[in-house]
């Protein structure tokens, strides 16, 4: 069994995470074909590293999302 006092850490520590995710992720409704959304739900994220490499293509789709064709 998992220690009570860890068991609750982890739980928060999920939550604020989620509450990033939600908060960072991309708007769906303006992606295409050229420009599909990149990993809506961040299930790809595995590590800290894997968490910033999803916030960085998150940007980079706005900004794709923005420019003007």
């Amino acid at each position: 069994m998992v220690n009570s006092k860890v068991r609750v850490g982890m739980m928060e520590k999920e939550s604020q995470f989620y509450k990033r995710i939600k908060r960072y992720r991309v708007d769906p409704s303006s992606s295409n074909i050229s420009n599909p959304v990149p990993d809506y739900y961040g299930e790809k994220i595995g590590s800290v590293g894997g968490y910033r490499q999803w916030l960085k293509d998150q940007r980079a789709f706005n900004k794709r999302r923005q420019v003007p064709v």
